[in-house]
């Protein structure tokens, strides 16, 4: 049986442990309340599966809340390639992770979309969000329907830099580039809490950008071996008040590594104002 003096002292003890334990829990979700929305429209490099993944994976430890919007159809032919249920709760979001190709929200989503994105709040984007919403002559469904809207010039308004195309896929395997931390960027906050420093393997099918804002800063470069051109594939724009960062590499294979996993972790991190590592 406990004598008065020790439940007194059980007493006084067992707020300073209560108090431990929940001082505990915040220092390791120190991103607690903060909510990330996924939106989500592409097929040919699929990030509808491997982003949901990362999330689980990197996100939710820290205490960041992941949302998903996904286009309901992948058949162009289809209305519902182009419909995405749940693009309101972008409204309440701390940041954008975008991943759709040549997709057409309704006129009030894409008023939405632009709004968060005006608004100068975090967007993280990802391979084909350079043409997310851009439309095309050839093919069918490259087009918006009634009622729905394209940005066809999302390129140059949102990343800094204008989108030409890629370069077809070569021989030799999936990560056959050498990509690379410019130096003009190691005291980016992004790059600091990256968790290499070398260069890295990135996919063979590189995106062409022309245009590039000087407001811009490249984080990461690449090219192949014995080519002389090297193109961006990683960088930030924060002009007029955006906070913007972009990559290019997005694969499967891509997004299977540890180091394209640290950049995207990184600019998320960045993205919401806190320490990245």
């Amino acid at each position: 049986m406990k004598t008065p003096s020790k439940l007194l002292a059980l007493f006084l003890i067992t707020p300073f442990f209560w108090s431990c334990q929940v001082k505990d829990s915040v220092s390791d979700q120190p991103y607690q309340g903060k909510k990330a929305f996924f939106l989500l429209g592409e097929h040919e490099y699929g990030t509808p599966e491997s982003l949901p993944a990362f999330a689980k994976s990197h996100l939710d430890p820290l205490g960041i809340e992941s949302s998903f919007a996904v286009a309901e159809c992948k058949d162009r032919k289809s209305p519902l390639c182009h419909s995405f249920k749940g693009i309101s709760d972008l409204e309440t979001a701390d940041v954008l992770i975008l991943s759709t190709r040549r997709r057409f929200p309704t006129t009030e989503d894409m008023a939405i979309i632009k709004n968060f994105i005006n608004s100068g709040k975090p967007v993280i984007a990802i391979r084909t969000a350079s043409h997310a919403f851009g439309a095309r002559e050839k093919g069918e469904g490259y087009q918006a329907p009634e009622g729905h809207a394209a940005w066809n010039t999302i390129d140059v308004d949102m990343l800094g830099a204008k989108y030409t195309g890629h370069y077809k896929e070569k021989e030799g395997g999936p990560l056959q580039v050498s990509a690379w931390i410019e130096a003009a960027a190691t005291n980016h906050p992004i790059v600091e809490n990256l968790d290499f420093d070398g260069p890295i393997n990135i996919g063979n099918k590189l995106y062409t950008y022309i245009d590039r804002d000087p407001a811009i800063q490249i984080l990461l470069s690449a090219k192949w071996a014995g080519n002389e051109e090297s193109h961006p594939v990683a960088w930030t724009n924060e002009k007029g008040g955006k906070r913007v960062f972009y990559m290019s590499p997005g694969s499967l294979d891509e997004m299977a590594t540890p180091e394209i996993k640290s950049l995207l972790k990184s600019a998320v991190l960045w993205g919401l104002n806190g320490d990245a590592d």
